[in-house]
């Protein structure tokens, strides 16, 4: 009897956790549903959508590497799928995206899935080639769409390299700031 009231107490709280975490993504409280959703996940829940919300979450809030993890586990369904395809490419962009501005790699040749996504945006200007070269080394780049200025800057200071993305606005004013690794 004590058992079964024990797990009723701990299954009611852990719904009700869960239900919070869905509450803050509504609200968009992307970083803490990402931080304590992927608490979740690495403690083994295995609800394909709950999975899908936390990676949105970390997306949201360009927490990629954790994406990772979260993709492998969505295979159960189409929507589950079709995340984990989202985040897949995500971390594939930003891959390549690094590979690009520590070692030249030519990306010309390349065509993946579109988002808005900054990684997304980054990629398809890279891969289609209209941005503007302003240095080599360290490696400088930059382009514009929709009124936006992206500036990609490789740090060398930094081991391992990062590469810093800075978007401004029209008026030269920083807006967002990203780097990765």
């Amino acid at each position: 009897m004590k058992i079964s009231l024990l797990l009723l107490i701990v299954t009611s709280l852990y719904s009700q956790s869960i239900d919070n975490l869905l509450n803050l993504f509504e609200k968009g409280e992307f970083k803490t549903v990402c931080q304590e959703g992927m608490g979740k996940v690495m403690r083994g829940n295995i609800d394909e959508d709950f999975i899908g919300v936390v990676g949105i979450a970390c997306a949201e809030v360009d927490y990629i590497n954790p994406l990772g993890i979260i993709q492998k586990s969505l295979k159960s369904t189409k929507n589950g799928r079709e995340n984990a395809v989202y985040f897949s490419n995500l971390i594939l962009q930003k891959k390549l995206i690094y590979h690009f501005m520590v070692d030249g790699r030519e990306l010309s040749y390349l065509r993946l899935p579109d988002s808005s996504h900054i990684l997304s945006v980054i990629f398809r200007h890279l891969s289609t080639e209209k941005y503007k070269t302003i240095k080599e080394s360290p490696k400088e780049i930059k382009f514009s769409e929709d009124g936006k200025t992206y500036k990609l800057t490789l740090s060398v200071k930094d081991k391992p390299n990062k590469v810093f993305v800075d978007v401004y606005d029209v008026n030269g004013k920083k807006i967002e700031s990203h780097w990765y690794r």
